[in-house]
């Protein structure tokens, strides 16, 4: 399987996810979510869109805990992502089938993006991601390969990516964690 890398990154091996949490993350609305733009990363929230089953529920995890969404085996693409990241910027691209990379879209702390084209039959291939401060990791379960064994992270504004290229193989699932 080929990684998908969008500039110097870290690979964390990871034995043993830790279930996430359900928490909320909110839109900034005050000065101190402004000021907290230099902070680093603390939680992650994402949700798949699957194709044939929709939106799954939002899943959260805060800083050492990871969060999965999609339906790993079932054999259906992820046609979407929607993620946050509290405590710092996030930035996300997705490559999406027949179609390639997806301009890049930057969120302030605690605010959606979404990747992909959500309920219109084309699978997500690839995610490529940073956070602004502060270190963010991700994995994919792909079509014909499973659960990557490792999880590709960037820190402090590099950019990682999961998932495949080139490939037209789909991702059924995504896994992102803040470390």
């Amino acid at each position: 399987m080929r990684a998908v890398v969008g500039g110097i990154g870290r690979v964390l091996a990871v034995g043993v996810m830790v279930a996430a949490s359900a928490l909320s993350v909110s839109s900034p609305a005050s000065a101190e979510d402004q000021s907290q733009a230099q902070a680093p990363a603390n939680r992650v929230c994402a949700k798949a869109y699957v194709q044939g089953t929709g939106w799954t529920a939002e899943q959260c995890a805060n800083t050492g805990q990871s969060v999965t969404v999609g339906a790993a085996g079932a054999g259906r693409p992820v046609e979407a992502v929607e993620m946050a990241v509290a405590g710092s910027r996030l930035c996300a691209r997705g490559y999406l089938q027949g179609t390639g990379w997806q301009a890049e879209q930057c969120a302030a702390s605690g605010t959606r993006i979404t990747l992909g084209a959500p309920g219109k039959g084309l699978r997500l291939e690839a995610v490529l991601f940073s956070v602004q401060s502060g270190m963010i990791c991700g994995n994919s379960y792909v079509q014909g390969v499973g659960w990557n064994p490792i999880w590709y992270c960037g820190v402090d504004g590099e950019s990682n990516g999961i998932g495949t290229t080139g490939q037209n193989k789909r991702m059924e699932a995504v896994a992102f964690m803040i470390v």
